[in-house]
């Protein structure tokens, strides 16, 4: 069986009263600075390899785990308004205000990109692990780190707002109302999007949080999670057995192959402008779960993947 034991037993473990909340106390996800400040510069040097224009004034983040630290990094590069949306709230403001003071260290002083010897796992690749100077050079720097800036991010964090400078947080977050349409410049997630129970509802929330010509830059992981013996394992299981696997908590891995993300993007209006996929050893077809029949050949080897998409200039949904 690929489903690890251990796995089946916390799933039905969660049907007990009390245990879910136990069993989604943690992200597990972004509470290291040095990988906040990694994933950042990732997409924003692919994002202007890419050729898209990188001084962003308002962000948003999917799935910011247990700190803002990737959100915080986008604002001490210029970003002013970056709004965080989680499925239960893991950052707490104290940690935060740590961790924005480690990365103000690292944009200081310069410091080269965390690279895999560091994060083994860490994705998309990007050409050097150089500070990238093309993109953030000494003078924008400068002005996006001002001591008076600074200050105001510091308040920000704390607060929600200063002066012209927010940071908002959502935790949980069900309504796409809850920010104004067509008023962010970048939306972004790392490894976030395969939990996300409903894709088209997200894809459909930001395209209208975009700007007409916003974008979106999304690190996707296609595997199991540790949950089976092997990374594709997830698709061998059966929908009544899956039902076990994940009991009551509200988020696990949605199970989501590449295709059905880069559908979604297209079905709700987005324009796909790059798409790095990682692969791996392909998946075993005489082995998949009958709802996993109709998986193209690249979904069975595609273990993760990498996308920017545009929002058209000529769209006008609200």
């Amino acid at each position: 069986m690929q489903i690890r034991p251990i796995v089946l037993l916390k799933g039905s473990a969660t049907f007990i009263p009390g245990v879910t909340r136990f069993a989604c106390s943690g992200s597990g996800g972004t509470n290291s600075t040095r990988y906040c400040y990694s994933a950042w510069l990732r997409h924003l040097v692919r994002l202007h390899d890419a050729g898209i224009r990188t001084q962003f004034e308002s962000v948003a983040e999917l799935g910011p785990g247990d700190s803002l630290g990737i959100g915080l990094a986008a604002m001490l590069t210029g970003a002013d308004r970056y709004f965080a949306f989680d499925a239960i709230p893991h950052a707490r403001t104290s940690s935060n205000v740590r961790t924005l003071e480690c990365l103000v260290g690292l944009f200081k002083a310069r410091q080269n990109i965390p690279g895999d010897d560091e994060f083994p796992e860490i994705w998309p690749p990007i050409p050097s692990q150089h500070f990238p100077g093309a993109v953030l050079d000494n003078g924008h720097l400068q002005q996006s780190m001002a001591p008076a800036r600074l200050d105001a991010i510091r308040a920000a964090v704390a607060l929600g707002v200063r002066d012209h400078v927010e940071v908002r947080y959502f935790a949980p977050w069900n309504e796409a109302s809850v920010v104004e349409t067509g008023s962010v410049d970048l939306v972004f997630s790392q490894a976030v999007l395969e939990h996300v129970e409903d894709i088209d509802a997200t894809y459909d929330a930001l395209f209208q949080w975009l700007r007409p010509g916003g974008v979106m830059s999304h690190q996707i992981d296609f595997r199991s999670h540790s949950l089976t013996r092997d990374w594709f394992g997830h698709w061998t299981v059966p929908g009544w057995l899956w039902r076990i696997v994940k009991g009551r908590r509200p988020y696990l891995i949605n199970r989501l192959p590449a295709s059905k993300h880069l559908e979604s993007m297209r079905r709700h209006g987005f324009d796909i402008v790059q798409q790095m996929p990682q692969t791996a050893v392909a998946a075993k077809r005489n082995e998949l779960a009958s709802e996993f029949g109709d998986l193209t050949d690249d979904d069975l080897r595609t273990s993760a993947l990498y996308v920017i998409a545009r929002k058209p200039l000529s769209a006008s949904r609200t």
